[in-house]
């Protein structure tokens, strides 16, 4: 059955949280975007002299254990999982949702996830005492070696174990999902939890993602890639979202997750509301080969949000990017856009905020929804400039938001974020009405 857009039941944002390179809280978010602060820096918990890359960007600060409320659990997490379940808690805690009163079949769970997340340096004691001579015997490591081994170890490396930890907090068996798909995970699951919502399938969701790149595992994997980056000039001039210059996307961590409400319900417990959603859409390219990103993804998941949410490219107010800082993939979402855009090209304002938080991959696409709430909030009305974008590259006659801040009242963004598959997903947020 179509409904129309008023018809149709509506999902709001009653609830943000986050832990990341500018800060952890929303009020720290939004003032380190206008002032134009970059989160890039130092990574004070891991060693970075093996690697190529020399700054990132760190949660800094971070103690989980005034952030997640059972202690108990924090045994159970490694530091990328608690980067998760912070945000995650304080999100519940923003919404001030009656945990008891939750509805348990109505309230549904999404999370990006970056997938497998164990903790290598557990190994080493059994590996160490299982290498003879140069090689590793396997049947020591099973006689001797699994016995030094934390028998917790594989249940803190289960890919789900966020969605686990959450809808147990808010004792959630509605519907639910575990989405591993790198730097669109965390937009897909709000995407997701949208739909639930609107679909009639749920009333209260908690969606977002999280990611830890600073880390060593995931340090040597990306390093062959080639698409970090790895200049030892300034830290906070490393990330250079469509400027000429870009060297490659900086390493980063984080997490980002909000409370969905159907519109009607938190209306009538009169819940604060930041956002709305009103549009959601996804593209693959098809493909694996590399570079994997098109500008017919991008174009399709734009396109699609926006008939999602039964509007138009010219009733966009601003568009924050994907942004990811590589020469390949900036290039195709600036022509996407230029295509999406026409002849209003030079009038949307777009800005990319990994030019100061780094790549967060999975928690980035939540974190920039939450910054994107910023230019509706009462002391916002603006939109970030993207750092260090000095020479736009591709020059395609958009409006890149350069030098500070743009001023304006802001009714409706577009927001892109992309795994380093190719695969592309795009909300339309708007301003609470």
């Amino acid at each position: 059955m179509n409904m129309s857009r008023e018809e149709a039941r509506r999902a709001v944002i009653t609830g943000v949280g986050l832990v990341s390179p500018l800060g952890q809280s929303p009020a720290a978010l939004w003032e380190g975007l206008r002032a134009g602060r970059s989160g890039v820096g130092p990574v004070p918990h891991v060693d970075l002299a093996p690697f190529r890359i020399h700054h990132g960007g760190a949660v800094r600060d971070f103690n989980p254990r005034k952030l997640i409320a059972d202690g108990k659990s924090l045994k159970l997490m490694t530091r990328p999982v608690r980067l998760g379940v912070a945000a995650a808690e304080l999100a519940i805690a923003d919404a001030g949702l009656d945990l008891a009163g939750l509805e348990a079949f109505r309230t549904a769970c999404f999370v990006g996830s970056p997938g497998h997340a164990g903790d290598r340096d557990e190994l080493l004691a059994a590996t160490t005492l299982a290498m003879q001579s140069g090689h590793l015997d396997l049947q020591v490591f099973g006689s001797e070696g699994i016995a030094t081994i934390n028998p917790l170890w594989l249940l803190k490396s289960l890919a789900n174990i966020v969605l686990y930890f959450v809808s147990l907090k808010l004792g959630a068996q509605g519907v639910n999902a575990n989405i591993c798909m790198s730097g669109a995970g965390g937009s897909m699951a709000i995407g997701e939890a949208f739909r639930a919502i609107r679909q009639d399938r749920a009333d209260v969701a908690v969606a977002g993602g999280y990611e830890s790149l600073l880390e060593e595992e995931r340090l040597e994997t990306f390093a062959p890639s080639g698409l970090l980056e790895e200049s030892e000039g300034p830290p906070e001039a490393a990330s250079r979202p469509f400027d000429r210059r870009r060297r490659g996307f900086v390493a980063a961590e984080g997490g980002a997750f909000l409370v969905l409400e159907e519109r009607e319900r938190a209306l009538a417990r009169g819940a604060r509301i930041y956002g709305e959603v009103a549009g959601y859409g996804m593209a693959s390219p098809g493909g694996f080969k590399r570079p994997c990103e098109t500008a017919g993804a991008f174009l399709a998941a734009m396109q699609a949000a926006l008939g999602d949410a039964r509007c138009d490219a010219w009733e966009l107010d601003a568009i924050f990017a994907y942004g990811l800082a590589t020469d390949h993939s900036d290039r195709v979402e600036a022509e996407a856009l230029k295509q999406l855009l026409t002849a209003r090209a030079a009038y949307v304002p777009i800005t990319a905020i990994k030019s100061m938080t780094g790549n967060l991959l999975a928690g980035s696409g939540p974190l920039e929804v939450i910054a994107a709430c910023g230019a509706f909030a009462p002391q916002g009305d603006a939109v970030p400039a993207i750092l260090n974008c000095e020479e736009p590259d591709p020059d395609l006659g958009l409006d890149y938001v350069r030098g500070g801040p743009r001023q304006g009242e802001f009714r409706r963004v577009l927001l892109n974020a992309g795994s380093l598959a190719g695969n592309v997903a795009s909300l339309v947020i708007e301003r609470p009405s």
